[in-house]
């Protein structure tokens, strides 16, 4: 026993020693700790707030304030108003006078003269400020005096008017005074309040309520409104109070008040004799901490609830001793250091009282239950099987959803070792990482791994995590780590998601309608088939029709019917559905099933109908077929060559097929390689126009050009019209590339001479958009082309569908003074009734016809019939493909009155055609 006490307390003398020099060394601290000043200062401030005072009123606030600056307008304020200030006040019978103004800056001279006039006349009653601050902002920096200018400070009384700030930025105390060229100087506040000294800091009484100031606006003094009855024997303090002059500076109490309000309140702090003082308080904070120091040792007997209380007592006693001392006495006390001291005082009679670090072992031993207590119920309740074990695989402990989960018999009935619980193969991945704990120990070793048991339900997917943790035990030196662990087993039932995954596998693999393999796996079970196959893409004819007619359910049953049919064909390896209504199958190659044979044996399975939504419908098929050698990966390859072949087939009429062509497939190609460089191109200014000069048949004058587009490839080279327009129409560009080509061909045409007309072939696509007049619009805004020289060429194709739209926008066109020509008539529908029933201006007859009419007596006839039919109509007849002189003639003489070919000029610049057409006879020369 005598040795244990002896222990305890040899333990708790360096405590004893901490507290001791801590509640001595806080009296000592000043200024070293902030939240001990902060603290202070929060607590005189609820003094202050706490015993409310009002003012004097011998001094009145005349407030600069919004309203004051609205009515002058300008600021700095012109100083003969602060004379007229002056003199109101001095007829007032005002007593001093102070302006927190600055007037150290030299104004206009007759303002500064009638401010002087006006303080002279005050006979010495005006204070003016005087600030002394540094001349630089860097450390150190000299001090200077700021005065007002010389003709002022000679009729005033000048005052400091500095506003101190403490090292919080709040402001808390004023001076008396300061020296100022070695002369003692009073403060405005001195002044104001007629103290005698100058010399002196002292804390601003904020219990003194600025709202009790009386306080007047300085317009309301310059209006007359505030007047003798207000100001008569009053000090009064003329001072910005509006927010936009910045003179606002923090303050204890009332958050934030104007710099002229606290020269009041320092100013009435003298006059109410509240020149408040702060005493040296270290001697009796050191006393007072011997005084605790000795109660807390001599209290160790007694119950701490008499030491809290006796403490508490203190405390109370303490702030009510301080707060009548600062409300009656004007003398501050500082208390949170005395209260830090006790504070700290009944911390170490608690801890005399305790054996701390016999606390500390049962507060540890405490958490230590109540987290093994925690772990446990953790483990208990858990969802998951979670079972942990001892280096001899005896099981330590088990959640209750073990046995279930494991498809175990109850505890009671089954042994309580790990390899009588789990299957053979989790065993042996826990013995392995077991045996690798024991080749590197001291640290955790885990995996997982998966596995499955037969249940009644059916097959469980499980998923185990394993983990082989150190434990330390006690040895000869004290707790070491040893080859000892703790392992725990968590399996997790995997089973829904293990379905999810194989649902997931199947999508990725299958189509979900039909079963049959997608494009993917079609592609990899293709890649590894041996030897020579033939590759097959079915299309079903006129499926959309079918599927638009009789419903998406009766098209989903087509779907499911052709896979069916197409499985049960002994003759196919496996099928696929490529997408929509597009399948494939795979038949191996030989000498007697070739292309024409594989194609049969599939299109023999369309001969009987298919019974859907109880009728029997015959639905035709094409085939593209491919034959690919052994594949090495190109099995991409040989599914897009049959997809291509198909493309062929469906141009047959009918049930049909087609063989792969390597001509077509490369045709195919170079058409998707043009259009994904299109636009491109165009960005590029790869695109070009060319203009082929259009005459008139009876004068071989020059009336114009056509606008040709033209592609140079920087890869292929020039590309023929005929090549990448049908692909720009069928992908779209074809909007783009023509809004670009009619903005470009009236940007060159307005340089053309002014007789000379432009024509540009629109295409039907763009002219079944409402945009094209809007693009037309800016097109000739543009480039500041006549719209009259402008005449747009449409084919006959564009009244095929949508001849109403065609009909609005071709009557706006023409409403705006634009000609409509009717292009290549004769090769298209050719149908008259476009001639009569359209708006148009002009019938362009195609080339095919004008290159035979010299050899051919009917073509010639076509010729002239069209020709008298459009004259008929009012229209102008212009020929294509002109390239001899006596088809010129026979077209002239015919009433043909425009014409263009290489007979009178080929495609060329638009400068080229400048200057041709300021060639004398240039159509001989041609």
């Amino acid at each position: 026993m005598k040795g244990g006490r002896g222990f305890r307390l040899s333990g708790l003398r360096p405590v004893r020693l901490f507290f001791i020099l801590m509640m001595i060394g806080l009296p000592l601290s000043a200024q070293v700790l902030p939240f001990v000043n902060y603290l202070d200062n929060a607590l005189v401030s609820w003094r202050f707030s706490a015993a409310p005072r009002v003012a004097s009123g011998n001094i009145v606030y005349v407030a600069i304030d919004k309203r004051s600056l609205d009515a002058v307008g300008t600021w700095p304020w012109p100083r003969s108003l602060y004379a007229e200030l002056i003199d109101k006040l001095t007829a007032a019978g005002a007593g001093d006078i102070f302006i927190d103004v600055d007037f150290s800056t030299p104004s206009i001279s007759a303002e500064d003269g009638r401010l002087a006039k006006a303080l002279r006349e005050a006979g010495g009653g005006v204070i003016l400020p005087v600030f002394k601050q540094y001349l630089g902002a860097e450390t150190g920096s000299q001090t200077v005096v700021t005065r007002p200018i010389p003709d002022l400070a000679g009729n005033a009384w000048l005052s400091l008017a500095n506003v101190s700030l403490d090292g919080d930025g709040t402001v808390r105390r004023f001076a008396l005074g300061d020296s100022l060229d070695n002369q003692p100087t009073q403060s405005v506040a001195a002044v104001l309040a007629k103290f005698d000294r100058a010399a002196g800091s002292y804390p601003i009484d904020y219990s003194i309520a600025p709202a009790s100031v009386p306080t007047f606006s300085l317009s309301d003094v310059l209006a007359g409104t505030v007047g003798r009855p207000d100001l008569e024997g009053r000090s009064v303090v003329v001072g910005a109070y509006a927010t936009e002059l910045k003179d606002i500076f923090p303050v204890p109490v009332y958050g934030a008040l104007p710099g002229a309000m606290l020269h009041i309140l320092a100013s009435e702090t003298i006059l109410q004799k509240r020149l408040l003082e702060e005493v040296d308080q270290m001697p009796l904070e050191l006393l007072f901490a011997a005084a605790i120091i000795a109660l807390a040792l001599g209290m160790r007997s007694r119950p701490a609830a008499h030491a809290v209380a006796f403490a508490l007592a203190i405390v109370v006693a303490g702030e009510v001793t301080a707060f009548f001392l600062q409300k009656d006495h004007a003398l501050i006390i500082h208390t949170v250091r005395p209260w830090i001291i006790l504070l700290v005082g009944l911390v170490m009679l608690l801890n005399e009282r305790v054996d701390f670090g016999r606390f500390l072992v049962e507060l540890a031993n405490a958490e230590q239950r109540n987290t093994r207590r925690l772990l446990e119920r953790i483990v208990a309740d858990s969802a998951d099987a979670v079972i942990a074990f001892d280096d001899q695989f005896r099981i330590l402990n088990e959640s209750a959803s073990a046995a279930a989960m494991l498809a175990l018999e109850p505890q009671a009935d089954r042994c309580r070792t790990l390899d009588a619980l789990i299957p053979s193969s989790l065993v042996h991945r826990i013995v392995k990482l077991v045996s690798d704990y024991m080749a590197q120990p001291g640290t955790i070793h885990a995996c997982t791994a998966r596995f499955s048991l037969q249940t009644e339900r059916g097959t469980k997917h499980l998923e185990a995590a394993i983990t082989i943790s150190p434990v330390e035990r006690p040895g000869e030196s004290g707790i070491v780590a040893t080859k000892s662990f703790i392992g725990s087993l968590i399996v997790r039932d995997m089973t829904a998601r293990r379905r999810y995954e194989d649902k997931l596998q199947r999508l990725s693999e299958f189509d979900e309608l039909t079963g049959l393999m997608n494009r993917r796996e079609f592609r990899r079970r293709l890649d590894r088939l041996e030897g020579e196959c033939h590759v097959i893409a079915l299309g079903l004819h006129r499926f959309s029709v079918l599927n638009t007619a009789m419903g998406r359910d009766v098209g989903d049953e087509l779907l499911r019917a052709v896979a069916t049919r197409m499985e049960e064909m002994g003759a196919i390896s496996f099928v696929g559905r490529l997408g929509g209504d597009v399948f494939t199958a795979v038949i191996p190659a030989s000498e007697e099933c070739g292309q024409e044979r594989c194609a049969q044996f599939i299109l023999d399975l369309f001969r009987e109908p298919f019974e859907l939504g109880g009728s029997m419908i015959h639905v035709a098929a094409r085939l593209g077929i491919c034959t690919s050698p052994a594949r090495n990966g190109d099995a991409d390859i040989w599914i897009q060559n049959a997809e291509i072949a198909l493309d062929d087939a469906k141009r047959v009429a009918g049930s049909g097929w087609r063989a792969h062509d390597p001509v077509t497939a490369l045709r195919q190609h170079q058409s998707r390689l043009l259009e994904r460089q299109m636009r491109a191109a165009l960005d590029h200014r790869e695109f070009f126009l060319l203009y082929q000069p259009q005459v008139d048949l009876k004068t071989g004058k020059l009336v114009g050009a056509e606008a040709l587009l033209r592609w140079k490839h920087p890869e292929f080279g020039l590309v023929s019209p005929a090549d990448f327009i049908p692909v720009a129409e069928a992908s779209g560009f074809i909007c783009d590339l023509g809004c670009w080509a009619l903005a470009e061909a009236c940007r060159a045409a307005s340089e053309w001479p002014d007789g000379l007309n432009l024509a540009v072939n629109v295409s039907p696509i763009q002219f079944s958009r409402p945009e094209l007049v809007a693009e037309v619009k800016a097109a000739l805004a543009t480039s500041g082309l006549p719209a009259s020289r402008l005449h747009l060429e449409i084919t006959e194709s564009a009244f095929v569908d949508g001849s109403e739209q065609v009909m609005s926008v071709i009557s706006e066109l023409r409403a705006l003074g634009i000609a409509v020509a009717l292009d290549d008539f004769g090769t298209g529908y050719s149908s008259l009734s476009y001639m009569a029933g359209f708006p148009l201006d002009k019938l362009k007859i195609d080339q095919s016809f004008v290159r035979k009419i010299a050899d051919d007596p009917k073509i010639l006839a076509i010729v002239a019939t069209v020709g008298s039919l459009a004259h008929g109509l009012g229209l102008k007849v212009v020929a294509e493909g002109i390239e001899t002189e006596t088809e010129w003639q026979m077209l002239a003489q015919m009433g043909c009155e425009e014409g263009q070919g290489y007979f009178f000029g080929k495609p060329q610049s638009s400068a080229a055609l400048i200057t041709l057409s300021r060639e004398p006879n240039w159509t001989l020369a041609a």
